[in-house]
């Protein structure tokens, strides 16, 4: 943690800055005469993701012009290297994420609160109770995504299908007293603008954000001190909440062993887990998150299917709906604990629940968020498939015309009202299932025997 590493990551820190000055000024200097020359067009490091693109509708080009390049002076290529901190030390200097930590322990022991990226929408917030962020730093106006609901909620209303909006929480709170002096975070505001939008048309909607609020705990420990998502109890206090809606507005039947804590093992994982936002700063920056894992008690068995990746796992809650192997070491920047639930962002994926089959059949289109929740929702249903628009290539109300839900839910934290193509509910191309390996007549598997 911080206060045992910070004096030695500060050595250490000079030390390879040091180092990478000499690198930078001997080492690594042009060994051949200068030459003219241009480099390609970099992709932005944030389309990448686990799964590929960021946005999975269309692989982005190398647009743009190529750049000329000349030599530097020494000092100049040394002004640079100091300035273009982590940029420089991928690049140069960093062959296991030393130089991450180290900058990170610099920038701990100099109480800096805000970190800056090369890519401005991952630069790292601390809060004064040493919790770290990424920030939704510009104002928006995301009225129309909220519109873009209310049209969606009319097309289901037609075919006789109700659609439920969520609204997940976010790290900060509206006006977060925790947050440096002169900075604002905007993303509880385009929460609220779109939830206003669907007030206004008589859209259903469940605000977590209250139902965490009202629980009189501490925000901060719904989150991982590292990531920016919420933690597996918070998202079992909120399917706690979500189920309470479903019996009493939909008619859903969810027995009491579903949502009480006492019905789960909860195994903790210590110092397992940096983040999202750790692995931008380094574990000196901030320290390490704990994780738990949650299995129920009772007897469960389901089926989960991701066809575009050619994936189904069959068995009990903790075979089938988690993902041990992504848990089996410890490794702070190439893991990620987090997918522990549910697996990750697949596009579109299907949950049977093979011991109660009979359920209701649920859609949800979700983000990220909606990994740790998926595994307990999906006990309250027969079926669950959840679609991720991001990387959702096909037509939308196609398949809702093909896997007929009793009930839709949309559910998003609130930075992520402001992802265009979280709401393109409506692409203008209808395309063919990919994702269906099955056609569209298929049953639901039948139970193993035994």
């Amino acid at each position: 943690m911080v206060p045992s590493h910070s004096s030695t990551g500060a050595v250490l820190f000079l030390c390879a800055m040091a180092a990478g000055a000499i690198l930078l000024l001997t080492g690594l200097a042009p060994t051949s005469p200068a030459r003219e020359g241009v480099r390609l067009p970099q992709r932005n490091p944030s389309y990448v993701t686990q799964a590929g693109l960021r946005d999975g509708r269309k692989s982005p080009g190398q647009g743009g012009e190529a750049v000329p390049v000349t030599s530097e002076p020494p000092f100049q290529r040394l002004q640079d290297f100091l300035g273009a901190a982590e940029t420089s030390a991928n690049r140069a200097l960093d062959k296991g994420h030393l130089f991450i930590q180290l900058y990170g322990g610099l920038q701990s022991l100099s109480d800096r609160t805000v970190v800056e990226d090369v890519d401005p929408q991952y630069s790292v917030v601390k809060l004064t109770d040493g919790t770290i962020t990424f920030l939704n730093a510009e104002p928006q106006d995301v009225t129309g995504h909220g519109r873009a609901v209310v049209r969606l909620a009319e097309a289901l209303e037609k075919r006789e299908v109700p659609l439920l909006y969520v609204q997940a929480p976010q790290k900060l709170q509206e006006d977060d007293s925790r947050l440096p002096v002169g900075v604002t975070d905007y993303g509880n505001e385009y929460a609220d603008q779109l939830l206003g939008v669907l007030e206004e048309h008589g859209v259903a909607t469940l605000d977590l954000r209250q139902v965490l609020a009202d629980t009189g705990r501490d925000w901060s420990s719904f989150f991982f001190r590292t990531d920016h998502h919420w933690t597996p109890e918070a998202a079992f206090t909120a399917h706690q909440a979500l189920a309470e809606v479903l019996e009493a507005d939909y008619g859903f039947t969810i027995p009491l062993e579903n949502t009480d804590p006492d019905a789960f093992s909860r195994t903790r994982l210590s110092d397992w887990f940096l983040g999202s936002q750790g692995k931008r700063v380094g574990s000196l920056y901030a320290g390490v998150d704990d994780i738990e894992i949650w299995r129920p008690h009772f007897a469960t068995s389901f089926t989960y299917s991701i066809p575009i990746y050619d994936m189904e796992r069959t068995g009990p809650f903790d075979e089938s709906l988690l993902f041990p192997e992504r848990i089996e070491e410890k490794d702070f920047f190439n893991g990620n604990p987090y997918t522990l639930y549910a697996g990750g962002d697949y596009p579109m994926a299907r949950i049977y629940n093979l011991l109660e089959p009979d359920l209701p059949r649920v859609m949800l289109l979700r983000d990220s968020y909606a990994c740790v929740l998926t595994p307990f929702l999906a006990l309250d249903c027969g079926e669950l498939i959840t679609i991720d628009l991001r990387y959702f290539n096909d037509d939308l109300l196609t398949y809702v015309d093909w896997l007929e839900p009793d009930l839709v839910i949309v559910m998003y934290t609130a930075g992520s009202a402001a992802l265009d193509e979280l709401f393109d509910f409506f692409p203008s191309d209808t395309a063919l299932p990919q994702y269906a390996l099955d056609p569209p007549a298929a049953e639901k598997p039948a139970l193993d025997e035994p």
